[in-house]
């Protein structure tokens, strides 16, 4: 009898529990039970929630460190020490080497790229199938040695002989070597420098900058002689007044027989001013200003002679 009793007892709990005691009121019971717990006073809680804690801590350390140690493998630590005053300035010295390094290097590349621009300016001026541009290195300047001539690298071994002419930029007049030259080096001697007579007496012809595009119409421009002053970049000629040369008119060597015919039509300079000649009403002065500064110069084009360019490269491969 009480055996049925408890029986229909512990059937009638079980289906009151079962229908009670479901997922979504298990969670809202559990979120009810949180909600209060969150309100109540920390004091309160401290005691038996600690306690708590450190019990369910005990299964997970050994993950945490294991976590840990992987995310330390995986990325280094953002907090590092601070370096000393010597890694400091070891970190510094190293540093400014390698910039003075990649300045250096930028810096020679641009040199490269310079000569290499001038080698292909200079095939594209004068008379390119009788000669062959060769890029020579200034290796030092004479301000004092017959007002400034400049000494290079090559000589008779590659070709270079007297009077070669010497440019840069392709069409700018440096001036040409003088006589006396060796195998390996030679004296480059600048326009209008020297005791050579040619230098002092030099025939140009005044351009207009529209006859310097060939695009423009016939190649017309005023013969002049130009003879150097005391000022070593400048030239003085006279034309007959009414010629029409203006201040900026280019100044180019004309068919002058005392120069190689690789020099005819190259820069010399600009008309920097027209003045008058109180002596010679009916004519005026003309002074050029040099286009180019030989004493800032470290490194020209030479127009070696076809001829001459054989020859040396002969000697070369028979020389023992």
């Amino acid at each position: 009898m009480w055996g049925a009793i408890v029986a229909l007892l512990q059937r009638v709990v079980n289906r009151k529990m079962t229908r009670w005691i479901q997922p979504e009121r298990a969670l809202v019971l559990v979120s009810v039970v949180v909600c209060m717990l969150a309100l109540l006073p920390t004091r309160w809680l401290v005691p038996w929630t600690a306690d708590v804690g450190l019990i369910l801590s005990v299964p997970l350390t050994p993950l945490r460190h294991g976590a840990g140690n992987m995310v330390s493998w995986v990325r280094s630590p953002s907090v590092q020490d601070a370096p000393t005053a010597e890694t400091v300035d070891q970190l510094i010295a190293e540093r400014n080497a390698f910039r003075g390094r990649w300045h250096a290097a930028r810096l020679e590349k641009e040199k490269l790229e310079r000569q290499l621009a001038q080698l292909q300016a200079a095939q594209q001026w004068g008379l390119g199938q009788e000669w062959t541009p060769r890029l020579a290195q200034v290796v030092r300047h004479n301000p004092g040695r017959s007002g400034g001539v400049l000494s290079l690298n090559i000589g008779t071994r590659q070709g270079v002989r007297a009077g070669t002419v010497a440019v840069v930029d392709g069409d700018r007049l440096v001036g040409r070597i003088a006589p006396g030259l060796s195998a390996l080096s030679s004296v480059l001697v600048p326009l209008g420098v020297g005791d050579d007579p040619a230098q002092h007496d030099v025939q140009a012809l005044v351009l207009s900058p529209t006859n310097e595009d060939p695009q423009q119409g016939s190649y017309s421009g005023q013969p002049i002689r130009l003879t150097p002053t005391a000022k070593s970049n400048e030239f003085v000629g006279v034309l007959e007044r009414g010629r029409g040369v203006t201040p900026g008119d280019i100044v180019r060597l004309g068919s002058d027989p005392a120069w190689h015919t690789t020099a005819w039509g190259m820069l010399i300079g600009t008309v920097d001013r027209v003045e008058d000649i109180p002596e010679q009403p009916l004519r005026e002065r003309i002074v050029v200003r040099r286009d180019v500064q030989p004493n800032r110069l470290y490194s020209v084009t030479l127009k070696i002679e076809k001829e001459a360019g054989v020859r040396a490269s002969v000697s070369e491969e028979q020389a023992p």
